[in-house]
């Protein structure tokens, strides 16, 4: 009775590949599994809830009610449902390609193209001349999990004056990040420079250190007071890069790596300091 009716309704989303699915249960299995762009995933799945229901209440009438079955009345409820759908905004976008718009042409939806994608230069820049700047990062290898964080210290000629990983024991990827910030501003500290500039892609804890807030966890507290109480020694500035310009930092941060500190630049960070040096750009697509 409803094989022919999701054979049909496959073929609307261009799974031919699938039309002998043997009965429903395989039908949907399949339905679950599916993946579509963001316009056919949310038609799909308002699509495969009303069909499962119309089967139902047919499958109701013929046995209560001694109507007959028919299953164009099921595929043009369908059709209704998607026609009202049509004049949702929030549908999202279907991807650029031919099966897509033929697809939608099946279901009678209007074409949504996907907006083309923007991108935007990202520049690791040197501090002024007499600071020092350090970019961090942190890593994570659950949620929680073993953290790790690292850091590159560079001059005004972003010559590298030193890098550093340190381990964290189990925790989340926000704390690597922190861990890290932590760790930077303390060598900052007993090393004397004093004109730091610190840059990180975390948002997190780039708010916190613009903001001197104490939202950290519990662990990190008595740490962080005493990060807060170095920062009074110095002249000192925070920014945010996004993660494709702080690769020095994030090859530091690697779990794989050992603890430690090096004076100077290490041989897994050379090419992307010199990258850096050179003012290239790092493309990211927002």
């Amino acid at each position: 009775m409803v094989a022919p009716i999701w054979q049909i309704f496959l073929e609307w989303f261009g799974k031919i590949e699938l039309i002998e699915c043997p009965d429903i249960h395989s039908f949907l299995t399949f339905a679950w599994n599916s993946s579509f762009s963001s316009l056919l995933q949310r038609l799909w799945k308002i699509g495969v809830i009303s069909l499962i229901w119309n089967i139902w209440i047919s499958r109701n009438n013929v046995i209560f009610d001694d109507q007959a079955f028919s299953a164009v009345a099921v595929i043009k409820f369908l059709k209704l449902v998607f026609k009202e759908t049509d004049d949702i905004k929030k549908l999202g976008f279907m991807d650029n390609i031919w099966s897509d718009y033929l697809s939608l042409r099946n279901l009678g939806v209007k074409s949504r193209p996907a907006p083309p994608p923007d991108y935007i230069s990202v520049y690791w820049w040197p501090p002024d001349i007499n600071w020092v700047k350090v970019n961090t990062d942190g890593s994570a290898s659950g949620a929680p999990g073993l953290i790790s964080a690292g850091g590159v210290f560079r001059n005004h000629k972003a010559d590298v004056c030193g890098c550093f990983h340190i381990k964290g024991g189990s925790g989340f990827a926000f704390e690597a990040e922190l861990l890290g910030v932590i760790t930077a501003i303390a060598i900052a500290h007993n090393r004397g420079w004093r004109r730091l500039w610190l840059e990180a892609d975390s948002s997190y804890v780039v708010n916190l250190l613009q903001n001197r807030g104490m939202d950290v966890p519990w662990r990190f507290r008595t740490y962080w007071k005493d990060t807060l109480r170095r920062l009074e020694d110095f002249v000192f500035t925070v920014t945010h890069i996004y993660r494709e310009g702080n690769t020095a930092a994030d090859i530091m941060a690697h779990s794989s790596r050992r603890e430690g500190w090096w004076s100077n630049e290490i041989e897994e960070i050379k090419e992307a300091v010199r990258l850096d040096m050179s003012t290239h750009s790092y493309t990211r697509r927002i």
